[in-house]
């Protein structure tokens, strides 16, 4: 690989005594990107050709290995909410309270916030932070809500004529390049329509609907629906929610401009499998690029669903009175939002509170995380009893994850390594993102097709490391840059 094009390795630190290694690949001088003005798309994703950090999700990166175990990784929860009911118009509804559903994005050197809640019919809130658990409501004197405009309100159910819309599952995607009218986005569903329509802002305050989209719908959805900017193929895309045999679950449809959209499928790509437990529907998935790949976020709905008959809602209450009616999320990839993967077994990736806290019942997740230092910022909306329930209390909550820390490799006390697949390399630079403890240690070497050791560039060469460590450069005593390789295709082996 040329400077532009090396292997980095992210793993995410245990407790237990094992040494844990996860891989990537990005740019020099820095395999951690910089926080920009664009939308979390363009921060996340990585550049639209890459080259791309090396995520050990599956086998497309990894030749061989032995004596290794790939280790998917949960966030962990700030104590408490990090955005409550504090305005007198957040706290009248069947859910009580703000929630995400909804979006938080790096804009500029503040995130912003645009959250759910009900009162009245659909509103969308808008909060201010500078560090993700801080967050102020500003008094913005946009909407007419009950005789007042002095709240935080952008978009609501009260005052339509205020945006031409109301949104319910708030997406905003922040393009700088595109008109001034237009930079900002707000994608959702619209109650009052019945189908998805999008609204465009200059700011991400002062919103209106396209008119087209009034009678229009972007595409038939039920009224949930989660969109994003694919930076990849320069598109918008969103996952919406269908049904299966199991009950709720997900489809994709995409668009190259933002009125013209179409399936790939008419139908879900994304449903709940024999893995899971029978009562088990997808309520929803929101998808983030994320390093030459799609991230999403399930949100599996633990209700059994009717077998038999045509659909009817009062059949559907009925087949899940019994069930939980709890909500978790978990994690899934995709190479090309059509074929979906989820770790085996199932894990969790956002856990719900133990019983009485206020995340008990159920959690929603924003639509994308933001990187905050050297980790994944996750907002997500917690309830505190579930769905159908009367009188649900509802807040934003916080999860953390170290930056690419999805999944990592693990050894034990012996020796384990793995083979990377074959890449094209002209100088040797490699950084590696790793905990270890104090009698552990990670070497490398690089290897032709044959798996044969480069001279000079064996594990003997290669300076250990040891301890924790985002973004390290591996190195050989050789010396950087000492040897030169020819460009043709070569594998790393990772020794832990």
């Amino acid at each position: 690989m040329n400077r532009r094009q090396f292997l980095a390795l992210t793993a995410a630190a245990t407790a237990a005594p094992w040494h844990t290694i996860g891989a990537s690949a990005g740019s020099e001088p820095s395999a951690i990107p910089s926080p920009g003005p664009a939308s979390p798309e363009g921060e996340l994703a990585g550049s639209p050709r890459g080259p791309w950090r090396r995520l050990f999700l599956d086998a497309a990166v990894v030749e061989e290995q032995s004596g290794l175990a790939r280790l998917f990784h949960e966030t962990e929860k700030h104590p408490g909410p990090v955005v409550k009911a504090d305005k007198p118009w957040e706290a009248e509804s069947a859910i009580s309270g703000p929630y995400t559903y909804g979006t938080i994005l790096r804009d500029g050197a503040k995130f912003r916030l645009w959250y759910q809640f009900l009162n009245e019919g659909n509103q969308v809130g808008y909060a201010e932070s500078y560090d993700g658990v801080s967050w102020e409501k500003p008094e913005l004197g946009l909407i007419n809500f009950k005789g007042s405009t002095k709240n935080n309100i952008v978009v609501s159910a009260a005052d339509v004529d205020a945006t031409g819309g109301v949104c319910h599952n708030p997406s905003v995607i922040k393009l700088p390049g595109a008109e001034a009218g237009r930079r900002y986005s707000l994608w959702g569903f619209d109650s009052g329509s019945g189908h998805a329509r999008v609204a465009f802002s200059p700011d991400g305050l002062r919103w209106k609907y396209a008119p087209e989209t009034k009678k229009t719908a972007l595409f038939t959805s039920s009224d949930v629906v989660n969109f994003f900017y694919d930076v990849y193929h320069s598109r918008f895309a969103a996952t919406w929610k269908t049904r299966n045999r199991r009950g709720r679950a997900v489809g994709v449809a995409w668009a190259e401009e933002p009125l013209k959209w179409t399936k790939p499928v008419d139908g879900p790509v994304f449903v709940a499998d024999d893995l899971d437990a029978e009562a088990t529907q997808v309520y929803g998935m929101p998808v983030f690029p994320y390093q030459g790949m799609y991230i999403g976020l399930p949100w599996l709905y633990r209700a059994r669903y009717f077998k038999f008959g045509k659909y009817s809602i009062p059949k559907m209450h009925e087949a899940q009175e019994d069930s939980p009616r709890s909500v978790d999320v978990e994690f899934a990839w995709s190479w090309d939002l059509i074929n979906w993967t989820r770790p085996c077994p199932r894990s969790l990736f956002i856990r719900r509170g133990e019983k009485g806290a206020w995340d008990h019942g159920m959690i929603y997740t924003a639509r994308a995380p933001v990187i905050r230092g050297d980790k994944l910022l996750f907002l997500y909306g917690g309830c505190a009893s579930f769905h159908d329930d009367r009188n649900v209390r509802a807040a934003i909550g916080l999860a953390s994850l170290r930056l690419d820390g999805f999944c990592s490799m693990r050894a034990g006390a012996d020796e384990g390594w793995l083979i990377t697949r074959r890449e094209p390399f002209n100088e040797p630079a490699v950084r590696i993102n790793a905990a270890a403890r104090p009698d552990g240690f990670v070497l490398a070497e690089i290897l032709n097709r044959r798996n044969k050791v480069v001279p000079g560039f064996s594990r003997r060469e290669c300076v250990p490391f040891a301890g924790d460590a985002v973004n390290h450069r591996l190195e050989w005593k050789t010396g950087p840059g000492a040897k030169k390789l020819d460009g043709a295709d070569y594998k790393i082996r990772f020794i832990l």
